[in-house]
């Protein structure tokens, strides 16, 4: 209802009305850009007992009143003047803006009951810091079940607490509340300008607050989100309680202080003489509270003169913002920052290659106060990138949560920061104990996949239960979103290398939005967000395997440059980075997309889970095939997946895939690297160094091979080829009986036997494919901006 072109009208008058005030006109110079919103902004109403106003402070572990004018405390309370609608429809008031708004007004009698700025600023008192919702709802009276009745909706969210910057009154960060607090129970600490809590005591003092909060509700979740110097604190509250915070968000931390130009020239500020200084804190004031920003989109926009009435009763508010920050304060600041750092960064960051808690650090590239755009990735290296993730904003300045289309709340989504429940739609897991991948984490994986993609150009089929057709894409494919919750279990070849698992992994978030659970060799699988990686199984002071370092030139700028093993100079920077290692997904992890090591035990708890389970029973055997083995399955004799699948009622689809092995030649393979007289004792001493998928290997009994050996083959890559999957008819188990052998056994055959066809059906088919080759498929892709067509299923 509210049209950008008002907006844009209500900025041009507020500037040039900043044009006429000089106390403002620095402001007016700042980034001109407003933030688009639909938030609903009202009036709260404050009740006093008596003529005092009064805010709940945390100190030293207790609930103490820090009285500003009288001894009385601030009560919230709906507004007198509620209309028929608005008593239909609550809305949320920011207590920042409210205030703002009516200070440049003379003081009403319906004031007198309500908060000033001034009382919210803390100009006039001494400390100590308070915490307070920055929120409140505008409502009418309602019965006490019902306040009850908020109350525990409102405890059932996760605890958000945000921690200022060096203003140290959160106003900066008003216009994020609305969005944060549909998310979280969200209060805010405000430490007085006066106030002269050092950064232990102020730390102390929040770690009082979560004690508290944890002493009503143990198994809670908490949350930090800090900007600046909140930052910096909220790091430090991370590092010294752990064991109080599940999660963090940092934006543009200050925990860089010590390494910019402030700790030279921070002390010489408050030395300026009075009179210049008075202008210091509207020099400032742009990358800490750009008040015009605030001014634009604070105020719900509706009739244009009652908006800019509004918007003008706001102008003595703004100057109040630039002036937070006397001499004293300042000093007293800059202390806090040098503190913060000094115990963050102590002994080259020990702390922080240590810390226990998941941090997101939301860092702009164009901060002028403080290098935040090294200091995020420095952060990930030090912490590991399983425990750092990090968000850059391109263009932004030291006050990231003022800029346009700023939402801290999307960015945490992103990055999978908002814990969902098992039970939403949305999630693409039903293990209680698994984390998906983030928003984040899949667009990477994305675009390290692009490149083979274009290349590969991946086309996938299903088969239709009740008729045995073959369509285009996952339509046909059972999930637990389709089931009843019941579990799914895909089996199917695997490729040599297994070029194509990152596809497959992708398609079913694609097409199902469900991550499939990969019970995979624990090579692949293992954890490895701080470097601990597949192929770092060497010791760092053997020498480079020259051969090794031949075909990965020879590769150099092909496709199957993916295939070939890194040189221990790229995975020691990787270890040092905390970069986890390329694979299926073009730099991301296997284990981050929900493969566990492949034992009966982690199967029994996927499928209990009712997840969506990926399985090759041919393991590493079938991924290190040897020469003239293309598209052979090499499957253990005991039918143990099929027993699993009935005891917990679930569907079996068999799957195929081809094209990867058809984009290389085997030269040398594991029998001939162990046969030879100068690699074989090399190979071998790496061989035992991996650890193996199973106790005892089955599939001796069928292939007479002996057991897996985790020996990569030599490649040699050819003309690169399409890959196609089709995932075959459905198999029900339910109704069947895990103890009878003979009806396993048939189930176990079935699947094989559908795997095989599936395999050859994909050979046959392919060849009727108009873009089965690489050149004209990818002009036609370049040209057409989409994927090529492929053969007509049947």
């Amino acid at each position: 209802r509210n049209t950008r072109r008002e907006r844009e009208r209500l900025k041009t008058m507020m500037n040039m009305m900043m044009r006429n005030t000089p106390l403002l006109l620095l402001q007016s110079t700042s980034s001109s850009s407003t933030r688009s919103t639909d938030d609903k902004y009202g009036k709260p109403s404050f009740r006093r007992r008596g003529g005092g106003v009064s805010t709940q402070a945390m100190a030293a572990g207790t609930t103490t009143t820090t009285t500003m004018e009288n001894d009385d405390k601030i009560e919230t309370s709906s507004s007198s003047s509620s209309s028929p609608q608005k008593q239909q429809e609550q809305s949320t008031i920011n207590v920042f803006v409210d205030a703002a708004v009516r200070s440049g007004r003379g003081r009403s009698e319906e004031d007198e009951k309500k908060v000033t700025l001034e009382e919210i600023l803390g100009i006039s008192s001494g400390g100590p810091p308070r915490f307070f919702s920055p929120l409140v709802e505008e409502e009418e009276e309602e019965e006490d079940v019902v306040v009850e009745k908020k109350r525990e909706k409102r405890e059932k969210k996760p605890l958000m607490i945000y921690l200022p910057g060096l203003d140290g009154t959160g106003f900066s960060a008003s216009s994020q509340f609305a969005t944060l607090s549909k998310e979280f129970d969200l209060v805010c600490l405000n430490i007085p300008s006066n106030d002269r809590s050092d950064v232990f005591e102020i730390v102390d003092i929040v770690r009082a607050f979560i004690e508290r909060a944890k002493e009503e509700h143990p198994e809670r979740e908490v949350q930090l989100i800090g900007e600046s110097m909140g930052g910096a604190m909220s790091l430090f509250v991370c590092l010294k309680h752990p064991e109080l915070v599940t999660r963090a968000t940092v934006v543009n931390p200050a925990s860089s202080f010590d390494r910019s130009v402030w700790p030279s020239v921070g002390p010489l500020l408050p030395q300026i003489p009075e009179n210049l200084y008075a202008g210091l804190p509207f020099a400032l004031s742009p990358v800490l509270i750009d008040p015009i920003r605030l001014a634009t989109e604070a105020v719900e926009l509706g009739n244009l003169s009652e908006t800019l009435e509004k918007m003008t009763a706001m102008l003595p508010a703004l100057g109040s913002l630039a002036t937070i920050i006397p001499r004293d304060t300042l000093k007293h600041r800059l202390q806090i920052l040098a503190d913060a750092c000094a115990y963050i960064n102590e002994n080259d960051g020990e702390k922080l290659k240590n810390a226990r808690v998941p941090v997101l650090v939301v860092a702009s590239t164009n901060d002028l106060l403080i290098p935040s755009n090294e200091e995020a990735p420095r952060l990930q290296k030090l912490m590991g990138t399983k425990k750092c993730k990090i968000e850059i904003l391109e263009g932004a300045s030291h006050a990231a949560l003022q800029e346009k289309g700023m939402d801290i709340v999307h960015l945490m989504k992103r990055h999978d920061w908002i814990s969902r429940p098992v039970e939403d739609e949305n999630r693409l897991s039903r293990d209680p104990t698994f984390t998906p991948p983030s928003e984040s984490q899949i667009e990477k994986a994305r675009d390290g996949l692009q490149f083979l993609r274009s290349v590969h150009s991946p086309v996938f089929f299903s088969t239709r239960e009740r008729d045995g057709q073959v369509i285009n894409g996952l339509d046909a494919v059972p999930t637990w979103r389709g089931t009843g919750n019941r579990p799914v279990l895909l089996v199917g070849n695997h490729q040599t290398f297994a070029p194509d698992l990152g596809f497959l992994v992708d398609e079913f978030l694609k097409q199902k939005n469900v991550c499939v659970r990969g019970l995979a060799h624990p090579v692949v699988s293992r954890d490895n967000g701080n470097g601990t990686g597949a192929m770092q199984t060497e010791d760092d002071d053997e020498e480079e395997n020259p051969l090794e370092k031949q075909l990965r030139e020879a590769t150099k700028n092909t496709p199957f440059a993916q295939f070939m093993p890194e040189s221990k100079e790229e995975k020691r920077r990787q270890r040092r980075a905390g970069v986890p290692n390329g694979g299926p997904f073009g730099g991301g992890n296997f284990a981050d997309f929900g493969a566990v090591p492949v034992s009966g035990k982690n199967f029994y708890k996927l499928l209990k889970a009712n997840e969506t389970v990926l399985l090759f029973p041919g393991g590493v055997r079938e991924a290190f095939k040897r020469k003239n083995e293309k598209y052979q399955l090499f499957w253990p004799s005991k039918p143990e997946f099929v027993k699993m699948a009935i005891r917990f009622n679930a569907i079996i689809v068999p799957f195929a895939a081809v094209g990867a092995e058809d984009s290389f030649d085997i030269v040398m393979d594991a029998e001939d690297m162990l046969s030879n007289p100068i690699l074989g004792d090399r190979v071998k001493a790496q061989m035992e160094k991996v650890p193996k998928a199973r106790q005892f290997d089955s599939r001796e009994t069928e292939d007479n091979m002996k057991p897996e050996s985790f020996v990569q083959p030599v490649l040699v890559p050819t003309t690169p080829q399409r890959f196609y999957f089709r995932f075959m008819k459905p198999i029900d188990t339910n109704g069947m009986d895990r103890n009878d052998e003979e009806a396993v056994k048939r189930i176990y055959a079935e699947t094989k036997m559908s795997v095989e066809d599936g395999i050859e059906y994909l050979k046959e088919r392919r060849e009727s494919d108009p873009f089965k080759d690489v050149a004209p498929r990818v002009l036609y892709e370049s040209a057409a901006e989409k994927q090529a067509p492929t053969f007509v299923p049947y």
